[in-house]
């Protein structure tokens, strides 16, 4: 049952806690939980999250149209045989813990490749079954981070919707380029569908350079962001808006923006991902007290830049 009384919840998360040596099948298992979960009516997306890389702690998001059609999916036959199945795989210390309303989980630490399927009428049948192929080969690829499948929404999105993600952009690619994939390509039926696919890029990614490894969460690159604009911003309201005020406001206003994307563009962002990098990318062995420390030094910074600006005549 859903541990929250809202009658209007459309999305259920299943916490799930892998015993060691359980990786191979809890892969076949996502696999096999996707297919089931898109052959169900009202079906939105199916969303398969680790709580962090190489993590033994996975969320299974299931998202359908309404709650009636959630409801049906959650007490339904389909859905407990996958249960039953998905028992065995679990760490006998974390039995299976009852669902849950679904939070949002795309602020996770990874690389993500969207692919978009047009499947022909009629086809869905063999397009799940090889999908379901598919998903259970790239789960046991090192790296993978979870997928989200979510079924086309017509007329706005006639095409089924998969966003793989990895670890970092090399796993993605090892995955993509794999002789497992190649294979599974040549057997796809060319009636079955048509697809592209493209690399999510981050939000800030010029500002925030791979290296070979995953870029910052979203929420860290807007953070960082905000505390070098915050005071670019009102030094420009302090010293340049009297010297612009004869100015049009559209000119004024480009002139500023231009001197502020281009000192945090080619200085400021280099300095603070210097100086901030142990916070962004955190050792795996320390993130939690990592993640704590640099949230009060963000917060402190924050608190600094304000006071300094009030005070400032």
């Amino acid at each position: 049952m859903i541990s929250t009384s809202h009658a209007h919840v459309t999305a259920i998360v299943t916490r799930v806690h892998l015993r060691s040596g359980a990786e191979g099948d809890f892969a076949r298992w996502q696999a096999a939980l996707t297919r089931a979960a898109g052959e169900a009516p009202g079906f939105v997306s199916l969303e398969v999250a680790p709580v962090a890389p190489e993590a033994s702690d996975w969320h299974v998001v299931q998202r359908f149209r309404d709650a009636a059609a959630l409801a049906a999916w959650r007490d339904g036959p389909a859905r407990a045989a996958c249960l039953t199945t998905l028992a065995p795989l679990l760490h006998p210390d974390h039995p299976a813990a009852p669902d849950e309303a679904a939070p949002d989980f795309h602020d996770l630490a990874c690389v993500t490749e969207v692919i978009a399927t047009r499947v022909e009428p009629g086809r869905e049948p063999a397009f799940r079954a090889w999908a379901e192929a598919a998903q259970a080969a790239q789960a046991q690829f090192p790296g993978y981070a979870g997928t989200l499948v979510q079924a086309p929404l017509p007329p706005q999105i006639p095409y089924w919707t998969t966003l793989v993600r990895f670890a970092t952009p090399a796993q993605l690619d090892a995955w993509l380029g794999s002789p497992e994939r190649q294979a599974l390509l040549r057997q796809a039926d060319p009636a079955v569908a048509t697809w592209t696919s493209r690399r999510l890029a981050a939000p800030f990614a010029g500002w925030f350079p791979e290296e070979g490894g995953a870029a910052p969460p979203a929420w860290k690159q807007t953070a960082l962001v905000l505390l070098v604009l915050f005071p670019v911003v009102m030094l420009e309201i302090r010293f340049l808006s009297p010297l612009t005020a004869g100015l049009p406001t559209a000119v004024a206003t480009f002139i500023g923006n231009a001197i502020s994307v281009s000192l945090v563009s080619w200085l400021l962002m280099g300095l603070a991902t210097a100086a901030l990098g142990w916070w962004l990318t955190p050792a795996p062995n320390r993130r939690r007290r990592i993640e704590f420390l640099g949230a009060c030094v963000m917060l402190g910074l924050y608190a600094a830049e304000i006071a300094l600006f009030t005070v400032l005549p």
